[in-house]
């Protein structure tokens, strides 16, 4: 039961938080339970039903909700439902499919979801997992391995006119006594139809098509530009920790930096500007997740914590900004506080 919860609790830090709050960020690994299993079925020689399924309800409350100054409160409120299908091809293969889905019950503005009760999907997922391939000798760390293709299902993706999304992943994990210790890197490359986001004014209508600051471009009739870069390609890399309390209670920690590479900004010619910084632009981001999660059963369990997703470092880039908790007025809900039940197959 222990290590059960123990890949449980890293499990539903990878889900609980709701869309509107995981931008562009990696999750922990598909049906981390399911490599526990296999491992036992495989020492069994047992033959399970190949077919399995996790399902989560998370409710989220952002931190601009709290915010005392009510010129710059920003409440959010979203109830999301993850649903995970698997596919045991093998032992240790693991097909899993993710999908989600997230409904915003106020008006937030720092989500996919601008108005109230708008419900919004998540990209679809389908990731291919070799579970424990290799054990590295003498220190008893286990290496994972995951493939991954991204469906533009997302409203951020859509507007970004992507095609899919892939990803690579290798993951690094040991268990000492009743603590689980995971590392994780994920790289992944974006293809788009175009380099920049674009709107359509048959699909829009005239009244979007306004100034821009970084400029506007019609592309054809109907289809204009709205300036800025898509991201292209990225690393991600992830570490977590996950401690069991008791048999039932595991408290666990995962944080996260995301570098993503857009399109060329700006050429790299005679004309450049001794100012400029041409080729790729950057985007950092780093998430922190504190979650507590009980066991009630093999099949249920329910999760509380807390999601930040910031930048690494302050808009002077003189301070770095902590990483498990922010709600102040100029970051607003970039912490979240949610609660979880997550149920198993």
């Amino acid at each position: 039961m222990k290590r059960t919860l123990c890949f449980l609790a890293a499990l539903v830090i990878g889900i609980a938080a709701m869309p509107a709050y995981a931008l562009d960020n990696d999750s922990a690994p598909p049906a981390i339970t399911e490599e526990e299993r296999a491992m036992l079925e495989a020492k069994a020689g047992k033959e399970p039903f190949p077919l399995g399924a996790m399902v989560s309800v998370t409710q989220a409350v952002g931190g601009g909700t709290f915010v005392s100054d009510p010129n710059v409160r920003r409440a959010a409120y979203d109830v999301s439902l993850s649903l995970w299908p698997y596919w045991r091809i093998a032992p240790m293969w693991r097909l899993t499919g993710k999908f989600d889905i997230a409904h915003s019950v106020v008006e937030n503005y720092e989500s996919t979801a601008t108005y109230r009760n708008r419900t919004v999907f998540a990209d679809s997922v389908l990731d291919l997992t070799r579970m424990r391939f290799y054990t590295i000798p003498g220190v008893g760390i286990s290496m994972s391995g995951s493939l991954m293709v991204s469906l533009p299902t997302g409203p951020v993706s859509q507007f970004r006119n992507q095609l899919f999304s892939s990803m690579a992943k290798l993951s690094f994990s040991k268990i000492v006594g009743p603590v689980y210790l995971g590392y994780w890197v994920m790289g992944f490359k974006n293809f788009n139809k175009y380099e920049s986001p674009t709107v359509s004014k048959d699909d829009e209508g005239e009244h979007v098509v306004l100034s821009h600051f970084q400029g506007n471009e019609q592309l054809t009739t109907d289809l204009i530009s709205v300036g800025g870069a898509n991201v292209s390609f990225g690393v991600v890399n992830t570490w977590i920790m996950s401690w069991n309390l008791t048999d039932e209670v595991a408290l666990a920690v995962m944080y996260q930096i995301n570098n993503s590479f857009a399109y060329d900004v700006a050429p790299d010619d005679e004309y450049t500007s001794e100012y400029a910084d041409p080729g790729h632009g950057q985007r950092d981001s780093m998430r922190g997740i504190i979650d507590l999660t009980y066991q009630f059963t093999p099949e249920l369990s329910v999760s509380i914590g807390t999601d930040t997703l910031v930048a690494p470092k302050t808009a002077d880039n003189e301070d770095f900004i902590f990483p498990f908790a922010n709600f102040s007025n100029n970051h607003r809900n970039s912490s979240a506080g949610y609660l979880s039940l997550t149920g198993r197959y």
